[in-house]
């Protein structure tokens, strides 16, 4: 990530799992100036509007202003900036609304040294209402050499498709871009990943194996884990605990999945519990929903909705064979 940063590059794709801590810590040793934008707040949100988005950069360039102020001189002639003592205002109406590339040039010209501008879970935008951010990414691409992107996702698919990066039409297509894939712990990494912070806290622990079969390689279901296990001293109480606690908001996340999908709501739960059972061929998920809706479902409608859970990360691909991208996942439509 960081060796990354010495690439004339001027945005990167993060990914997947522990994307937020990684960029947090990249951050702090790259020591420049950032807006960061977790767009995750707009999950619930049937649509996101051009208002939503640009409140929450005014939020993040007040917080910048409040630790440069100087940047307050380089955005005072913006149309649709208001200045109000220390504090700068971003207008979303009509035809007064502030300019995004605008934004972008006074954000270049005042850094010096650069600035990163993070667009966490940014396939949210994918929902995105009256405004394109593509077209000003591609512009600050071509334009402006001190502004610098993060875009990251924790819904692959989901990211792509809304980048639109292999589409000749997309604004996006053809420029190069920094990937960073990340992907759950293997057993080894899980037990050098405990091991080394049990060890921190002067805690004995030897159970590595048995927590990787029953939480998996997230390292945010491990770190949990290891604050129980911490506080309890005890294996199986940890690891319930932990299971609980996972569980409960991977539910909760999967509501949020189907705020848009009212009508086949009850079809991608029945999916999700196929595939939680056991690892299952297309097939064999096509039947199976099919008896428990009491109706046929065609091929194109069924390739669709595998579609959409694999992009938004739901389920992966195994051969030919559909399974829970984690073990958790799978605990959670299994009970």
């Amino acid at each position: 990530m960081l060796v990354g940063w010495e690439y004339p590059l001027p945005w990167f794709l993060a990914s997947v799992v522990g994307k937020s801590s990684l960029i947090l810590v990249a951050l702090r040793e790259l020591g420049l100036p950032s807006i960061y934008i977790d767009l995750r707040k707009f999950e619930e949100r049937q649509y996101l509007s051009y208002r939503d988005f640009i409140l929450e950069l005014q939020r993040e360039v007040n917080g910048l202003t409040r630790r440069f102020p100087g940047l307050i001189d380089f955005l005072r002639n913006i149309g649709g900036v208001s200045i109000m003592g220390n504090q700068v205002l971003f207008s979303w109406k009509g035809s007064n609304r502030v300019s995004l590339a605008s934004l972008l040039d006074a954000l270049n010209d005042w850094a010096s040294n650069g600035v990163v501008i993070i667009l966490d879970e940014a396939q949210e935008l994918v929902k995105a209402r009256g405004f394109n951010i593509l077209p000003v990414l591609a512009y600050a691409y071509d334009n402006l050499r001190r502004v610098r992107f993060i875009i990251s996702g924790s819904k692959i698919g989901l990211l792509y498709r809304f980048l639109k990066v292999k589409d000749p039409e997309s604004p996006l297509f053809g420029r190069a871009m920094g990937i960073v894939e990340l992907k759950p712990f293997t057993k080894e990494q899980v037990a050098e990943f405990l091991r080394r912070g049990f060890e921190e806290l002067g805690i004995e622990f030897s159970d590595f194996d048995k927590v990787y079969e029953r939480l998996g390689g997230i390292p945010g279901w491990l770190t949990y884990f290891g604050l129980k296990y911490y506080e309890y001293r005890d294996l199986e109480r940890a690891i319930i605990d932990t299971v609980s606690y996972a569980t409960a908001l991977i539910r909760q996340e999967f509501n949020n999945f189907l705020t848009d999908k009212t009508i086949a709501r009850d079809r991608y739960l029945a999916i999700m519990r196929i595939v939680a059972r056991e690892c299952a061929g297309w097939t064999e998920i096509k039947n199976g929903l099919e008896v428990m809706l009491g109706m046929e479902i065609s091929d194109s409608r069924m390739s669709e909705y595998l579609r959409q859970l694999l992009d938004s990360a739901w389920i992966i691909k195994a051969g030919n064979k559909y399974c829970p991208a984690e073990p958790l996942i799978g605990v959670a439509f299994r009970t």
